[in-house]
């Protein structure tokens, strides 16, 4: 888990030398931008160099087909000069058959090759990539590859694998195949509707999972060898139950929006409809809860639909007069700040320190107030009010709340689980809900303490709804939604999942199940589906 984390928030700068390919991929994500072209080495150059000012340390050269550029090997090289401390490329691997380039990638400083491999024979993998001869071209550059990583410490050698119709049921001839020649890393990809892959590839890419569950797990069953290593990508976490350490880190949400940042741009600037959107697109689809959230923002902000905006300092304007107005700041001379500056009749604190507090602020009202520590929630229970007090439950807080707090209090309180955008954290501050909230019900008057963000499976109780939030941090400098802060956002707030086991749950239509870290933390198994009766 920890090693999954490291990995996918290193800082990479993905790098496209070509909009070419000597494969014919029906699965290819990009077919519609290749044009034949490569992209001229000055223009690398400037994005390798921008890379490092951003601070990245891993360089991936992509294409297209990035070998066939004609100034790859002096690409790498330049990558190398630059400090990146990882040039990977991932590639197909024909080029690679040849043992003179091979050397002189190595030579220049290429550490890491990525083979996209999607049969475990000619036929499947020639049918698949549209050329024949490819598959047994491309094991003689891996094979290579693999033992000049034996002989001279580098190249690295993984494989990609698409995992399409044609190719789920030899899954696990696949892995054995490569593993017996030495391959230890793999990555899954699940085949998504772009490019070629919708508008050629529908009928024979796209499988059913659950017809496809046996093969599936079989080539999950992978993942526990201690002496492999197995990464999945863009595979409906709900398919994961038992297999829950494989769910791609949420982090990656921000390489497939940065992949297609001129069409979330044109759609945030313009109003121009994402290309891909459609019901037979988004129901096969990794990013279709992402682009579900991010439409009913817009459509929210347009139609005035957020009751609350929060704001962290004066300069964080709403697109329009909210309800209340949410102020995250460290005291209560700096909320007074903002709660002064901006609309809002009605007002929610989030404040580390709350000496002071008053039950009106910069003639706002105060209707809630956030306790985050054990600290903030002693200030909180020591003033007399009639706001409620909103508890993000960790281990402290928990053991605090249990430790007979008075009644009236206890019917203030509005109890949640905050989630977090790293499952280390999430695992850190974990509380065992079921034994805390059995604990809890036998405090006297514990029983008009609400929820919020937390199923009723793990409660006991009907949580009410999250409140309707629009953030200031969504939007950019220019007062623009902005895609990756929204990816940002909607990774800590909306990625939510649900077990397959949820859908015979009284609650299945209300419930919005659990974040996604709590699930890489816990597993599937904590969600217990309440029949109906």
């Amino acid at each position: 888990m920890t090693q999954h984390e490291e990995a996918a928030h290193e800082r990479r700068q993905w790098v496209r030398l070509t909009a070419q390919c000597n494969n014919r991929c029906l699965f290819c994500l990009d077919s519609g931008a290749h044009d034949g072209s490569n992209v001229g080495a000055a223009r690398v150059a400037a994005q390798l160099v921008e890379g490092r000012r951003r601070g990245a340390t891993r360089l991936i050269l992509s294409g297209g087909e990035p070998t066939i550029h004609p100034q790859f090997v002096e690409l790498v090289a330049l990558g190398r000069r630059l400090g990146y401390r990882h040039v990977q490329t991932v590639t197909n691997g024909r080029r690679f058959s040849y043992p003179e380039f091979l050397q002189r990638c190595v030579a220049a400083g290429l550490d890491e090759i990525t083979f996209s491999v999607h049969g475990p024979n000619a036929r499947i993998h020639d049918a698949l990539v549209g050329v024949p001869g490819a598959f047994d071209e491309e094991m003689r550059g891996l094979e290579a590859a693999l033992a000049c990583g034996r002989r001279e410490g580098r190249p690295i050698v993984n494989v990609d694998i698409v995992i399409n119709r044609a190719n789920v049921k030899h899954l696990v001839e696949m892995l054995d195949r490569l593993i017996a020649v030495g391959v230890r890393e793999f990555d899954l990809l699940q085949v998504i509707p772009f490019g070629r892959a919708f508008h050629d590839g529908l009928a024979p890419l796209f499988y059913d999972l659950e017809e496809a569950w046996p093969h599936l797990q079989a080539a999950f069953e992978y993942a526990k060898r201690p002496d492999l290593h197995v990464w999945l990508n863009r595979f409906p976490p709900q398919y994961l139950e038992g297999f829950e350490s494989l769910i791609q880190d949420p982090h990656k949400l921000h390489d497939e929006v940065r992949g297609r940042s001129e069409e979330f741009d044109a759609l945030l600037d313009g109003g121009t409809p994402l290309s891909c959107k459609s019901p037979d697109r988004c129901s096969k689809c990794y990013l279709a809860q992402l682009c579900g959230a991010l439409d009913s923002t817009i459509e929210g902000i347009a139609n005035r639909g957020f009751p609350i905006f929060r704001a962290r300092s004066p300069q964080d304007q709403p697109p329009y007069p909210p309800d209340a107005l949410w102020v995250i700041a460290a005291d209560l001379p700096s909320a007074r700040v903002v709660a002064e500056r901006l609309p809002g009749r009605e007002l929610i604190l989030q404040l580390d320190d709350y000496s002071g507090l008053p039950n009106e602020l910069a003639n706002k009202r105060v209707i809630r107030a956030e306790a985050a520590t054990p600290a903030a929630l002693e200030q909180l229970m020591s003033v007399e009010g009639d706001f409620a007090i909103g508890v993000h439950l960790d281990p402290a807080l928990s053991a605090r709340l249990l430790d007979n707090p008075p009644p009236a209090v206890l019917a203030r309180l509005v109890l949640a689980v905050e989630n977090h955008e790293r499952v280390t954290v999430a695992h850190e501050r974990a509380v065992d809900l079921p034994a805390f909230f059995a604990a809890l019900s036998r405090l006297p008057g514990s029983e008009a303490a609400a929820t919020e963000n937390i199923p009723a499976c793990l409660s006991g109780r009907v949580p009410r709804p999250r409140p309707h939030v629009l953030d200031a941090s969504l939007f950019g400098p220019d007062g623009r939604l902005d895609a990756a802060r929204f990816t940002a956002r909607f990774i800590v707030e909306g990625y939510t999942t649900r077990s397959r086991r949820c859908r015979d749950c009284v609650h299945h239509a209300a419930c919005e199940g659990v974040h996604i870290n709590f699930v890489r933390a816990h597993g599937y198994a904590p969600l217990r589906p309440m029949p109906f009766r």
